[in-house]
């Protein structure tokens, strides 16, 4: 995929896709490391610094946020450590909209 051009709603999308995917703003290694993805260095070439970026202003405020929810919902899991690999995104699956709804919808009413 690296040897295509893109436009920059392309990289847009792609790079939305990945933030999705994992919950943050993906850094060189998360791009580099997906196959479907054009490298690291082509996005910065259209874009600049990620979180300097007046055209990625909404994702990266988006995923910096939901990052950051993530760290702090993982940080009060009550499960053991040892036994958890810390995605989190394997114990949102387990619980109901509901159930997450204190840090996913309220938190920033709340302090962390």
């Amino acid at each position: 995929m690296n040897a295509e051009r893109y436009t920059e709603e392309e990289l847009y999308k792609l790079l939305w896709k990945k933030a999705e995917e994992i919950e943050k703003v993906p850094g060189a290694r998360e791009i580099n490391s997906d196959p479907f993805l054009p490298s690291y260095q082509v996005f910065t070439a259209c874009f600049g610094r990620f979180r300097d970026s007046d055209k990625l202003e909404e994702l990266v405020k988006k995923f910096t946020d939901l990052s950051r929810k993530n760290r702090c919902f993982c940080n009060d899991c009550p499960r053991d450590e040892n036994k958890c690999k810390r995605d989190v995104r394997d114990c949102k699956a387990k619980l109901t909209n509901n159930e997450l709804r204190l840090y996913f919808i309220i938190f920033d009413k709340i302090i962390c």
